[in-house]
């Protein structure tokens, strides 16, 4: 397995850190969805506290903080998101940061990496289901824009998919596409997953072989409309006042120390 280098993306972090004490960071992008070719990037997501006095001054904290730079040799995406903008996107069924707080690749165990953790679970529902859908639509498009058929984008619009359609089947989220694409009988995107890790980020395919992953669209969006349809996932979470709660006592936390 080509895994992310979890050392250098730690002095990334402490050299760039956000604007506030770092609550979590995940390692997302094809690392997570099981397809790093040895060239990829190391995607970064986090979630940081703001300092208690740029919540009672007359500004408003940073709520997003991104870095893309390479750093020793490797490419760092890196973005963090304030904690009241985290949860808020959270409870409205923003999948990305499902992700970044359910990814098992994570650069620091932190007090509240396992509170956030149990919190995300729990907001897991049907709302998840709009997310995953346009991101399939949106990783086709772009696909379809594509001056020359990448198996990335392919890839990718395999892998939210499948995402999205065990999420909603399960309530378990898997970013893995080598887990999710035998499940759900599209294992013909495995070949493209051996192609990326044992070549490069930029893979170009034939344009047979594009055609006969491409034809696995219409059965995509078919199986994400059903795995919603059958869902019995709760229409929203369940613990719509826990983050609220969550949140009020790190704030508190914070000015208290």
């Amino acid at each position: 397995m080509l895994d992310p280098d979890l050392t250098k993306g730690r002095r990334f972090v402490d050299a760039h850190a956000p604007p506030g004490r770092l609550l979590l960071c995940g390692v997302t992008g094809s690392h997570f969805y099981g397809f790093p070719s040895p060239d990829s990037d190391l995607d970064l997501k986090g979630i940081h506290l703001a300092p208690t006095a740029e919540l009672l001054g007359l500004g408003a904290p940073q709520e997003t903080f991104d870095r893309l730079l390479v750093f020793e040799g490797l490419e760092c995406d890196y973005t963090s998101h304030e904690a009241r903008k985290a949860l808020s996107l959270l409870l409205r069924g923003n999948g990305n940061m499902l992700e970044r707080i359910l990814s098992p690749i994570q650069l620091q165990a932190t007090e509240e990496l396992r509170a956030l953790q149990a919190l995300a679970r729990a907001t897991i529902s049907k709302r998840f289901a709009s997310h995953y859908r346009g991101f399939f639509q949106g990783m086709c498009r772009e696909h379809d824009r594509s001056e020359a058929p990448r198996a990335k984008t392919l890839l990718y619009a395999y892998r939210v998919a499948l995402t999205g359609v065990h999420l909603l089947r399960t309530g378990e989220l898997v970013g893995d596409v080598n887990e999710t694409a035998p499940r759900y009988g599209f294992e013909a995107a495995l070949e493209l997953v051996a192609r990326k890790r044992d070549g490069e980020e930029r893979v170009v395919l034939t344009a047979a072989e594009d055609a006969t992953h491409r034809g696995a669209w219409p059965a995509l969006e078919a199986a994400l409309a059903s795995a919603l349809e059958e869902s019995t996932l709760p229409d929203a979470p369940d613990n719509a006042a826990e983050p609220d709660a969550f949140l009020v006592e790190l704030r508190r936390g914070a000015i208290e120390h």
